[in-house]
């Protein structure tokens, strides 16, 4: 008689079995002995894969971050310190400590504590509770250096305010309030130096390239005008009209004041945060990692007797988490390793019409490959293989080299698919909203910036007399 499967076995569904398919025919390209294919084709065919599991979700992240690891090893595509980059990116261990500091937030309740200081001037209407929570995320961009850690910190928070507000979970409310924490705290950030790791890894690679990096002064007055405030404005209206909602449930009334200190599990928690704070704020001073700085407070956390974490709570960390984030920085470290990038932006070099004579067109040209080598190597991969290619574009256009470089801060601005940014794929990982509208805004955003605010842009730095 034929065995029933086990109760708890799922059936493969047609997209699952197309993408073992895939897997097997680009392992097959990487193991078969009997022609030798370039190290760039292999490379290649491996970030394809990858890239294009991550994108339609076919399977979990987790397991696409598995299935690459294991391909780049077994084809022997880069050294394993190259492949498993990740693990040793600051990235990782921001999502670590993140996740234990999210967690003690929600087990302290000091989350819902902050809400409920923040719902009354939330209250009166969604556009204002929408611009209320955005403009709040992207303050934090100017005492938190880290993008990934706003938002590990943020993303209970903002939770607990839709609580709060009356947003159930699920509702189209709540997801828009959520969205606005999240691109408030990511997209911004692009135009202060020091608060995201790709304006971080621009500044030092043109230290060792170009013999200076960017002041922070200069690089705030070309990039926040349009591409921070402008963009802000224009999110918080995107979010008003896509995600206008009514509250599902009347906000709880609260039983009174709370007093004044908290609980003692809540104070601790805010004499750690503030530490964390203000380490993140003075690491120019110290130069102690974010995420260092991070694993600190999630020891404090962590510590046996501390408090502030419930029994066993280590096994309740989003592991899975770690190892998508992973994956993609290793992505980045292998399309590098294997001059992928560089490849795919000499090539185009040799057909795009770069000219003196024409500034605008050079200007949306060097922005525009610089945006497909970020869909290549991930966002933070862009500067590693654009800044090399700097002094012979300078000379192509007929700009300084720094204005030149500046172009690259245009492109990774201009996040097409979540998956080029590590926090945006923590976000979605979290739980706390969907993968398809991080991706529709994502989408939107990248369609704007690039249709409307880059012209604009390229008007501001002629006002600023940086070309022209």
């Amino acid at each position: 008689m034929p065995t029933s499967p086990p109760p708890d076995a799922v059936a493969m569904t047609t997209p699952q079995r197309l993408a073992l398919a895939a897997v097997v025919l680009t392992g097959i390209l990487l193991l078969q002995p009997f022609w030798a294919a370039g190290s760039q084709l292999r490379a290649g065919a491996a970030v394809l894969l990858a890239i294009g599991l991550w994108t339609t979700g076919v399977l979990p992240p987790w397991l696409t971050a598995i299935v690459f690891f294991t391909l780049c090893m077994a084809g022997k595509l880069a050294p394993a310190a190259e492949v498993f980059a990740g693990f040793a990116s600051s990235a990782v261990w921001l999502v670590f400590s993140g996740a234990v500091l999210g967690e003690a937030i929600r087990h302290t309740g000091l989350g819902d504590r902050l809400a409920r200081r923040l719902a009354p001037a939330l209250t009166h209407s969604y556009g204002r509770a929408v611009a209320g929570v955005t403009l709040f995320a992207a303050a934090m961009l100017f005492i938190m250096p880290s993008a990934m850690a706003r938002i590990m910190l943020l993303l209970p928070i903002l939770a607990a305010l839709a609580d709060r507000l009356g947003y159930r979970s699920g509702s189209t409310g709540r997801h828009g309030l959520i969205l606005g924490g999240l691109f408030g705290a990511y997209l911004p950030a692009t135009a202060v130096l020091p608060a995201n790791i790709p304006n971080n890894v621009l500044a030092g690679a043109m230290e060792s390239i170009l013999g200076a990096g960017p002041a922070y002064g200069p690089y705030f007055l070309l990039h926040f005008p349009i591409l921070g405030a402008l963009r802000l404005g224009i999110l918080i209206l995107l979010l008003a009209v896509l995600y206008r909602d009514a509250p599902t449930t009347a906000a709880p009334a609260a039983p009174g004041p709370a007093p004044a200190a908290g609980t003692a599990s809540q104070r601790r928690l805010g004499l750690v945060l503030a530490v964390a704070v203000l380490l993140w704020g003075s690491d120019g001073w110290h130069h102690i990692p974010a995420a260092w700085t991070g694993m600190l407070a999630a020891l404090a956390c962590l510590y046996p007797g501390s408090g502030l974490l419930p029994a066993k709570a280590f096994g309740k960390l989003p592991f899975e988490t770690l190892f998508y984030v992973a994956g993609i920085v290793s992505l980045g470290a292998v399309a590098d390793h294997s001059g992928l990038g560089g490849s795919v932006a000499r090539l185009a070099l040799e057909v795009l019409p770069l000219s003196p004579e024409a500034p605008g067109l050079a200007f949306g040209l060097l922005a525009g490959l610089s945006t497909l080598v970020g869909l290549a190597v991930t966002l933070p991969g862009v500067p590693p293989v654009m800044t090399p290619l700097v002094p012979d574009l300078a000379a192509a256009v007929g700009w300084s080299p720094l204005a030149v470089a500046m172009t690259q801060v245009v492109a990774f601005s201009s996040v097409i698919l979540p998956y080029q940014a590590p926090p945006l794929v923590v976000a979605i990982q979290s739980g706390y909203v969907p993968g398809r509208d991080v991706t529709r805004l994502c989408l939107v955003t990248a369609a704007i910036t690039i249709i409307a605010l880059w012209p604009l842009d390229y008007w501001w730095w002629r006002v600023l007399g940086v070309i022209g």
